[in-house]
């Protein structure tokens, strides 16, 4: 009886990560500030194997160089209610994401575009 009122509470408390709304393959994504949300920047090529991504900068332009900007794994961050890239497990629990936050940056899966402080 215990172990299924412990396997229920982890079904209901929603301790299962979803599935990336993206399949494996290459994407365009753009680059956002989180502080000036409207103002245009870059566009990165996104490669996703599974739940890891890649996001390159094809060419340099400020403030980025080019080659990789970010990599790690894609990870739901359900306290915020966002897909974020993480490097550990802990990330998922993290305080703060995104914008000029210490913790691990937001990615926009469905819009396809990366925040950055």
């Amino acid at each position: 009886m215990h172990r299924f009122v412990a396997l229920l509470a982890g079904v209901i408390g929603g301790a299962a990560q979803p599935s990336p709304p993206l399949a494996t393959g290459q994407y365009t994504f753009e680059h956002r500030f989180a502080e000036h949300p409207s103002l245009s920047s870059i566009r990165l090529v996104a490669t996703i194997r599974g739940t890891r991504i890649v996001l390159v900068n094809p060419r340099a332009s400020d403030p980025f160089p080019a080659g990789v900007i970010a990599e790690g794994d894609l990870m739901w961050h359900s306290a915020s209610g966002q897909w974020i890239i993480g490097q550990s497990p802990a990330d998922k629990a993290a305080a703060e994401v995104g914008g000029c936050s210490d913790g691990p940056p937001v990615i926009d899966l469905t819009a396809r575009i990366f925040w950055t402080c």
